[in-house]
Formats: structure tokens, sequence, C-alpha cells
């Protein structure tokens, strides 16, 4: 009976990713792009709440000597991921835009 039910629900997310795909267009370049923009936007916001966060618990004043090498280091790090990440959105984007303006041409 579990395998009759496992089977029937694998035949209807088969038909459901077909449905998807064939309505919003995401195997073509620009539903790709769009997918893309979707998940470097997504963890551009993830990471920025991440930084807040950090913010908050660093204004806490409980730093000491030691500890401060390790703020700056994870500070240097954070600056770092953020800037990939907000890279690779901006390219999304920009791309993903690029392409729509220029699909019927």
């Amino acid at each position: 009976m579990l395998h009759r039910l496992l089977h029937e629900i694998k035949i209807e997310l088969y038909w459901f990713k077909k449905e998807l795909s064939r309505r919003f267009r995401m195997d073509t370049p620009i539903g790709i792009m769009g997918i893309i923009a979707l998940i470097s936007g997504a963890l551009l916001l993830l990471s920025l709440i991440q930084g807040i966060a950090a913010v908050i618990r660093g204004a806490i004043p409980w730093v000491a000597g030691s500890n401060v090498s390790s703020i700056y280091w994870s500070s240097f790090g954070y600056a770092l991921k953020i800037s990939l990440i907000f890279i690779a959105f901006s390219v999304s984007i920009t791309l993903f835009f690029l392409l729509k303006i220029f699909h019927r041409r």
C-alpha cells in the first residue's frame, strides 16, 4: 500500500514539474538566469541578516584583548563573503534583464 502511494506521489510530482517548467519557461536561458538571480538574491538577503546579527552581537562590549583579532578576521571574512555574493547577484540580475530586453530581437 505504501509503495503504491509513493508511486502515485512520484507521478504527480513529475507532472507538476513538467507543468511548472512549461508554464514559467524555466528551461530557457531567461528562466535559468531568473532562477540564479533569485537564489543569489536570497543568499544575499540571508548574509545581510547574518551581518546585522553579528553587528548586534558585537555591540555588546564583552570583547577582551585576545578576542579582538578574531572579531577583526570574522568581519574581514564577512565582507569578503558579502562582496562575492553581491557581485554574483549583480551579474545575474544584469544578465537576466539583458536577456529579457534582447530576447525578441
